[in-house]
């Protein structure tokens, strides 16, 4: 079981795991020595002024903490680490895990609610193997503050990152830095000019993106990370799965149109095991530009080719 933040149990507590592509954030932030990734730092230090815990905005309503996970996981257990004052802040705080990004995640199924957590004390609550990418810490109510100063999240993969195994193409490419495997690079850095997005020719029909897999695959789920401006460029974009390479492989059925997804941010969208070696991208219209910072396919192999 690992400790899917920063470390895992068997490792030791300096082995570093997905730092890379484990991202935090929160609602608000008080100040530079309280951001989210103190959650994740290896340090449950209790004590808020030694520089490890979080801290959102004083008097916010509903505030949150949330841990985006490198892939789907399954989680069995999630510690959190209270302040050594002011204990009775975190009371009735949720954690919520799942995929949707909606509501910032905070819309996830219920793992548990926490009534309490001593002063300076970590509590653990078990999860039972709900699946999701999204690991949230969710205060209701008005006039809230919610600190944290140490959460660590316990369970493994449950699904492989099936595309780097894959040879991506695309209709257009505007230029050498925005070819179509920056989508499957590893990086998910959604800032476009910092080189590791794609991006068709301005104002083509119908822009496409496709990976081919090794063989045919069973898909559960397609996570794609949209860039950090012109975000509503993606905005009814389809994912389409399948065998067929007619019409460039646009014509397989369709798992599911992307309505939006805001700036800079990854949404998940399931596919329930459809099978196929391709996996498209597909915007349908006129004078259109498609730009993918990241596309991860979840899912194992029917047969290889």
């Amino acid at each position: 079981s690992y400790h899917l933040g920063i470390k895992s149990k068997s490792a030791g507590p300096a082995q570093h795991f997905y730092l890379k592509k484990v991202e935090t954030s929160q609602s608000t932030t008080l100040s530079d020595s309280a951001r989210a990734w103190n959650a994740i730092d290896g340090k449950s230090d209790p004590v808020y002024y030694h520089g490890s815990c979080t801290h959102t905005a004083h008097d916010q309503s509903d505030p949150w903490w949330r841990l985006l996970l490198p892939g789907i996981y399954r989680i069995t257990a999630v510690s959190v680490t209270n302040r050594d004052e002011l204990a009775e802040r975190i009371n009735n705080a949720e954690i919520r895990i799942g995929n949707s990004a909606e509501n910032n995640g905070n819309n996830n199924p219920r793992c548990a609610v926490i009534p309490s957590i001593p002063a300076a004390q970590t509590a653990t609550f078990q999860c039972g193997g709900m699946e999701g990418r999204f690991v949230n810490v969710y205060l209701p109510g008005a006039a809230k503050v919610l600190t944290l100063c140490e959460v660590e999240v316990y369970g493994a993969a449950s699904l492989p990152n099936v595309a780097p195994s894959g040879t991506a193409s695309q209709s257009t490419t505007l230029s050498d830095s925005a070819r179509a495997w920056k989508a499957i690079d590893g990086n998910s850095d959604p800032v476009y000019y910092h080189g590791s997005c794609t991006h068709t020719a301005h104002d083509q029909s119908d822009p496409w993106w496709r990976l081919l897999l090794p063989g045919i695959y069973r898909i559960t789920a397609v996570s794609v990370t949209n860039r950090d401006e012109l975000a509503e460029r993606i905005n009814n974009a389809e994912i389409r799965i399948g065998n067929s390479a007619e019409n460039n492989g646009n014509n397989n059925p369709r798992c599911a149109v992307i309505p939006s997804i805001p700036a800079a941010q990854t949404a998940t969208f399931q596919c329930g095991g459809m099978e196929g070696r391709f996996v498209n991208v597909y915007l349908p219209g006129a004078a259109k530009v498609l730009t993918l910072c990241e596309v991860e396919v979840y899912g194992g192999t029917v047969r290889r080719l």
